[in-house]
């Protein structure tokens, strides 16, 4: 499958996998994150195009579920790749999310916050819960690579990566309660939200590794004191395609977001 041609940064995904499991059966809040790139201050920068984000209502590790519809739709995961809190002060409290990846000479940060305005309610394991959570998000997206390890540059002669967007999320009391109502781990829950997205056609991202063919050796014809050439040894079978994660894929959600974002029934 051929995709165009994407920024740096392909492992940052992966490098967000390190951290532990977050807590079984916990109540869980979902927020829809879309990505918009700053062109004047961004070169070379191809984000995906929004990041569900599942965490604990009363904070803890939270997952990143990454979509993208540019050369089809693809999603992509980061479980436990980020932290949900609340930052609070004798003035204030905030809802707040954050999260790094560095793998390499890569990195990029997510950061976003919201006003505690809402209370999210549901039962688990029996028992009924609350929390308050934000309706709304609005944060940054940073990224950069100076590429310093690259072979040589882009086809197009294009090195380095520097980007910055804004983020947007929103609730989705849909999803959060459809994940509490079966009272899941967050592995699970992750499970439950890619499921979604298989069934309207959403395919896990792995990045394109093959690679481009290479010239053919020319031909000498044999003279009569100069023996045939050696037929060519067998090349080695390609090596399996890793299972790597990306964070920048080869963008709108609206046929997604009608079908998953229907009324909830009274």
């Amino acid at each position: 499958m051929v995709r165009p041609p994407v920024s740096a940064l392909f492992p940052l995904v992966a490098a967000l996998l390190f951290l532990v499991a977050g807590s079984a059966h916990a109540q869980w809040v979902v927020y829809d994150f879309r990505i918009t790139p700053q062109l004047e201050v961004s070169e070379n920068f191809n984000p995906y195009t929004g990041i569900y984000v599942i965490a604990p209502v009363n904070g803890g590790q939270a997952s990143m579920v990454f979509v993208t519809e540019e050369g089809g739709r693809f999603y992509n995961v980061a479980e436990n790749g980020g932290r949900y809190f609340t930052a609070a002060s004798p003035t204030g409290r905030l809802a707040a999310f954050n999260s790094v990846a560095v793998t390499g000479t890569a990195r990029a940060m997510y950061q976003a916050v919201g006003l505690l305005n809402s209370t999210l309610a549901s039962t688990v394991k029996g028992e009924r819960q609350a929390g308050r959570v934000s309706t709304d998000m609005l944060g940054t997206m940073l990224a950069a690579d100076d590429e310093s390890l690259a072979v040589s540059p882009g086809p197009d002669g294009s090195i380095g990566m520097v980007g910055t967007a804004s983020l947007k999320g929103v609730l989705r009391l849909d999803l959060s309660r459809i994940l509490n109502q079966k009272e899941l781990s967050m592995t699970q829950a992750v499970e439950n939200i890619t499921g979604l997205l298989e069934k309207y056609g959403y395919q896990f991202d792995k990045p394109d590794l093959t690679p481009a063919p290479a010239p053919a050796a020319p031909v000498e014809k044999a003279g009569a004191d100069q023996p045939a050439a050696a037929e060519p040894a067998e090349s080695p079978a390609p090596a399996a395609e890793p299972e790597a994660s990306t964070l920048f894929p080869p963008g709108a959600r609206e046929e997604l977001e009608r079908n998953l974002n229907q009324p909830l029934s009274k």
